[in-house]
Formats: C-alpha cells, structure tokens, sequence
C-alpha cells in the first residue's frame, strides 16, 4: 500500500497510532499517486485507494478509545451536520505539516489543503471526549456553524486548524466552532480566526459558552478588510459566566480595530476572581475597539499583554470593565 510504502509522502506524517486509519476523499472520483479511484462508503476505507465518500461513515466505522485516525485526503469535505460520537478520534487534513508556522495558515501555499464546510447545514457536531482535529479549515456556510459540541466533549483540541469565512455572506449566525453546553478542557493550539466576509461580518469565529479550563495557545485573530471595507467583526471570540482558562500568545492582526474587530475577546459577567488568565497577547492597533471587553477586572489576571500605538500616538486599552 503506498502509505507503508512511500516514506516521506504525506502517508508518513500521519500522527502515530495503534488504531486504525480511515481514509476519506472529498469528491467522488479522486486521485492518489497520480491514479484515478471512485470512493463509496460501500469500500472499507482502510487504503487511501479505497477511500470512504464521507466523514460521517468513518466515524461509523471507527472504534472509540483505540487510536483511530480519520485521514482526509487534500480537497473540500461536504458534511451535512455529521455526528462525532465516538470518543478518542482523531481528523487529521492531509498533507500534514508537522513544523508549520501559525502564520502559513493564512498562507494559499502552506495552509490546510483540506476544507470541511457544510451542506445547507452545520458541518460536524461533537459529543465525545478526546476529539482532535489537525491541519483542516473550517469553511461554515450562510447561518450556520462549522462545528457545535456538547458538554460531553471535554478535551476537545483543535491544533494548526483555520476558521475562515473568506468568501462567506455574512451573518451574525455564520459561526465557527459553538458551545451548546459546558464542555471542560477544550484547546485551541496555533490556530487562526479570519473574517473576509463579502458582505456583512459574520459571528463569532469560537463561542464556548461557559466551558471551563480553556485553553488558547499561540493564536491569532486576523479581519482582512480588503474585501469587506469598513465592515467591523463584531466579536471574534465570546465566554460567558462559569468560564475559565488561559490565552496565551493570543494576537489580533490586522485592519484598524474601528473598522476591523470590535471586541476581540468579550465575556458575560464572570463568577469569581482571576479566572481568566491573559499572557503575552497583542493587538497590532487600537483605535475604537479592545482587545478583552465587558470584563471585571478582577475577573483577569493580566501579564505582559500589548496593545499598538496608532501612527506614533499614545496606544489604546487593553481591557474595559462590565458595564
């Protein structure tokens, strides 16, 4: 089979595992090693030359808690609000850079070459523990949300992933990854959140609800106003009373905050002191928006966080109380 085989191709750079492997193609007909083959979810699934034709058949296939991985090969992933109901998978977007840099997700060279949207849809709702996606951009359509999970999916982790509405009409109810109930653990590591909506700014790219013990790791929130000028993200990423966790290393990239991004980070009123955590986050500029809004500010501790001056003026504020 190629992927023993060719050492060095992206068969090789599959995470490690125990478990099984689940190849999936995006289109009917697909290529691998320069040959043409048909997916089903009739065919096994267990070669990239058999591919299965949707996510939603691996899942059914795979087995919870064993190391299964679920290999999607290069392309965009049409998912009608497929079930990840299994705990322990891990969805990983092929070719699979192991040493890439947060900012070549952005990149048309470098970034995620496999894309998951949806089909009149949300794309993925997740009730298990330990789901892990690697290296996918998230595409969500019109009023709807590209991933929803549950309480039930603690450690939840999304690593070198991008949120992207770059081409999308924009709605308020155009999201990313949403909380329907409290989950515990989840991680954002090296991630993207882009706004390039055409139209109106879509919502929020994460909305975790009250989930607790977040983490967001070396990310970046990036509002391109070339294409939808003058158009301000209205918040990009939203917790709510009963959150906790850390940001660490998150930036805001781009546009003037007046016309870019509102509020960055916005929160409901908090319960309890110091149960958010800001560490080395920036904001490139400030001109109307913030960086961390509608917080106590005994709801944060705050350490070595940045907010740019504006044409060599005074900088801006970091963080605005609950009003």
């Amino acid at each position: 089979m190629s992927y023993l085989t060719k050492y060095g191709t992206m068969w090789a750079m599959l995470p490690m595992t125990v478990g099984q492997v689940w190849w999936v193609a995006p289109s009917s007909g697909y290529l691998v090693d320069g040959r043409t083959y048909s997916s089903s979810d009739n065919n096994d699934g267990l070669s990239p030359e058999r591919a299965l034709a949707t996510i939603a058949q691996a899942v059914t296939n795979a087995t919870a808690n064993a190391g299964d991985v679920i290999a999607l090969l290069p392309g965009t992933h049409v998912s009608a609000n497929a079930a990840v109901n299994k705990a322990g998978l891990t969805f990983v977007g092929l070719p699979f850079y192991p040493q890439m840099e947060v900012n070549d997700l952005t990149s048309g060279l470098y970034g995620p070459k496999v894309i998951i949207t949806g089909s009149a849809s949300n794309s993925l709702t997740v009730t298990a523990d330990s789901t892990h996606f690697y290296n996918i951009k998230f595409l969500p359509i019109t009023q709807k949300t590209s991933v929803s999970f549950s309480a039930a999916a603690t450690n939840l982790r999304f690593n070198r992933c991008l949120i992207d509405n770059t081409g999308v009409v924009g709605h308020a109810n155009t999201k990313g990854v949403i909380a329907s109930g409290a989950a515990a653990g989840v991680m954002f590591q090296g991630c993207v959140f882009k706004d390039s909506s055409v139209t109106t700014s879509c919502g929020a790219a994460v909305d975790l609800g009250a989930s607790t013990h977040f983490f967001f790791d070396k990310c970046i929130v990036y509002k391109d106003g070339s294409i939808a000028s003058g158009v301000a993200w209205t918040t990009a990423i939203v917790i709510a009373d009963g959150c906790s966790g850390t940001f660490r290393e998150l930036d805001y990239i781009g546009t003037e905050v007046s016309v870019g991004t509102t509020k960055v980070v916005t929160a409901g009123a908090l319960t309890g002191a110091g149960v958010v955590h800001a560490l080395r986050c920036t904001m490139t500029v400030n001109t109307a928006g913030l960086l961390f809004d509608d917080f106590a500010a005994a709801d944060m501790d705050l350490c070595l966080n940045y907010v740019a001056t504006v044409a060599g003026g005074t900088g801006g504020t970091l963080i605005t109380a609950s009003t």
